[in-house]
């Protein structure tokens, strides 16, 4: 009785230190008692730090902690949980995940409006254009930047409309304007100079010294480049002369002005090997100038040397970013873990005070109901532990898989949006464009594979929203704008069935974004799925109906099998699901598809 009593002590307290440990917070004791705003103000300074190092799992804890903090006020101030929310958005840009990021974005900037900080919301559209300009969608990255130089036009804020103009002349750049581009840095650069703030201004120069570059006029760049170098040997800004070792060679190197090229090479180098975040893509950058320069000089074998060099740089930021992502599902399998522990001790603790209560029974017969369940329960929990261990490994497995399938298709994907920006043909664009959209529907639901512990079936309620809502905005339409209707009543379903479904899905919508609402007044669109019950006919029945002018269901048929591949792609693949599918002129076009009960069966 003594012993067991003891082991439960012991245990109690084990998990009492456990659960302190696992509710650690980053909130210092100093301000317990200080403003909910001042709270949130703090942790989102301790994720802002984090993040510089490069810690990226507790920095997101910092944010979410802040977030928490803020909604859960005796008094919610819309500007601290508007902040909170960038925050978090921030948090999930800097971990490349972008989607993610803009949807925090939004949601800070429907809480900033409400609080009507005119800065705070033109930096949020900033952030939002940002995050579109890396998703290299520069429709929706300019629709953002005006919004957001139109409210900052009104707070009369001229840093920060400086601040927009920078970001706009990355999108200029991206959009081979260089010379509106050279016209926006110059003007950045112009008003710096005149408030005499040397080190932002030697900072744009960077980015004229690159327009000229980009637009063959090597010499000025140079000029520019050795102007920025006097200033930070000056300064002892040792990042702006790292920063010019590393660009200046891309214009003397056109030049032909070799040895100057790989002496400024030689000095990146040693900058770069000093430096932390951003090391790698520095590093890429310069081993690539270096193989320019001894392919120019004809000494191929050395340039070839340097460029597996460059590849090497180049791989290493992709396993830095893959890292992080990683290291992110890492931190939430880790957290589930701990919860399940903490659960798992709870029964035990419970288990265990229930039979020290029971010793009125008597000691003999507590002793050797005890020893038996102790028997017992290690041997259930060996078994447990062999059967968990294995389960984690097939799923870590299949995540790794659709994660590594996920990435892939991202790959694809930008080659995709690469390949239209160099098209000039409409036609070509818009083809390209609607096969980058069918890429991205499958990653979606790979991403949803890998981001869920049921590695096998996919939640089409959130993947139907995701797909949805992802192709409202790829056309331009705004959601209070739009009527999306979604009603979903079969939430899992097998990926098997999943991904032709959503395939044919996204032909649906997107034939309906393209077609049905250039003259409709208020856009609808409504998707269901639902399962049918019915003894004749059990099955899965898919409806996607808009309101526009509707379609005529003869044409349809008639060219369905040789003139649209997204036709030709819907029959398919509804054929592959042994469906039938059904166009009707009501309201608008009704697209219905039922498939059997024996195909989803089938897959399972």
């Amino acid at each position: 009785m003594n012993v067991l009593t003891c082991w439960l002590l012991v245990c109690t307290f084990l998990l009492g230190s456990y659960r302190a440990s696992a509710q650690k917070r980053f909130l210092p004791d100093s301000l317990t008692h200080a403003p909910d705003s001042t709270k949130a103000w703090t942790l989102r300074q301790i994720g802002d730090s984090l993040v510089r190092v490069s810690q990226l799992a507790p920095a997101k804890q910092a944010y979410l902690e802040a977030l928490d903090v803020s909604l859960a006020a005796k008094e919610p101030d819309p500007g601290t949980i508007g902040l909170s929310y960038r925050g978090v958005g921030y948090w999930y840009e800097q971990a490349n995940e972008l989607r993610e990021a803009i949807q925090y974005y939004q949601k800070a900037l429907g809480y900033l409006r409400q609080y009507g900080n005119t800065f705070h919301v033109a930096r949020t559209l900033k952030f939002i254009s940002g995050a579109y300009t890396r998703l290299n969608d520069l429709k929706m990255a300019r629709h953002y930047l005006n919004q957001a130089v139109t409210v900052a036009q009104q707070s009369r804020n001229i840093d920060l409309l400086m601040e927009l103009d920078g970001e706009l002349a990355i999108v200029e750049a991206k959009s081979n304007r260089h010379d509106r581009a050279l016209v926006l840095n110059q003007k950045i650069a112009d008003y710096y100079r005149q408030k005499k703030d040397w080190s932002t201004y030697y900072g744009v120069l960077i980015n004229v010294a690159l327009t000229y570059k980009n637009l063959g006029q090597y010499a000025q760049s140079e000029v520019i480049f050795r102007s920025i170098l006097d200033y930070s040997k000056q300064a002892n800004d040792a990042f702006l002369e790292g920063y010019a070792h590393t660009n200046i060679p891309n214009a003397l190197i056109p030049q032909g002005k070799l040895d100057e090229a790989e002496a400024h090479c030689k000095q990146a180098l040693i900058w770069a090997e000093q430096t932390g975040a951003g090391k790698y893509s520095i590093l890429e950058d310069i081993y690539g100038n270096l193989s320019k320069t001894y392919q120019k000089r004809g000494n191929y074998r050395q340039a070839l040397a340097y460029y597996e060099q460059r590849t090497a740089a180049h791989d290493s930021v992709f396993n830095e970013i893959r890292n992080r992502q990683l290291a992110e599902v890492e931190a939430r399998f880790q957290t589930q873990e701990k919860e399940a522990q903490i659960q798992v001790l709870d029964a035990i603790n419970a288990a265990k005070t229930r039979q020290v209560w029971a010793g009125a029974i008597g000691i003999l017969v507590l002793s050797i109901l005890s020893v038996t369940l102790f028997v017992f329960y290690r041997r259930i929990r060996r078994n447990r532990a062999q059967i968990q261990q294995q389960s984690e490994q097939l799923t870590l497995m299949m995540k790794e898989l659709h994660h590594r399938v996920k990435n892939n298709l991202a790959i694809v994907s930008s080659l995709l949006r690469l390949q239209s920006n160099r098209l000039d043909d409409e036609k070509a664009i818009a083809a390209v464009r609607v096969g980058q959209q069918r890429v991205e529907a499958m990653s979606m639901i790979h991403q949803r594979l890998y981001q869920t512990d049921r590695v096998s079936t996919v939640n089409m309620s959130e993947f139907l929203t995701d797909l949805s809502e992802s192709l409202m905005r790829a056309y331009g339409f705004a959601p209070d704008d739009f009527d999306l209707q979604l009603d979903i009543e079969l939430n899992e379903l097998d990926v098997d069935v999943a991904m032709p479904l959503g395939l044919i899905v996204n032909e649906l919508v997107t034939n309906a974004f393209k077609y049905a609402y250039a003259d409709v007044q208020r856009p609808k669109l409504r998707i269901s799925l639902h399962r049918q019950n019915g003894l004749a006919q059990p099955g899965l029945t898919l409806e996607v109906q808009d309101n526009g002018p509707g379609l005529d269901t003869a044409d349809w048929q008639r060219a369905g099998h040789r003139t649209s591949f997204g036709k030709r792609l819907i029959y398919s693949l509804s054929e592959q699901l042994d469906g039938q599918l059904e166009l009707i002129r009501q309201n608008g076009t009704l697209c219905r598809l039922y498939i059997p009960q024996t195909k989803l069966r089938a897959a399972a």
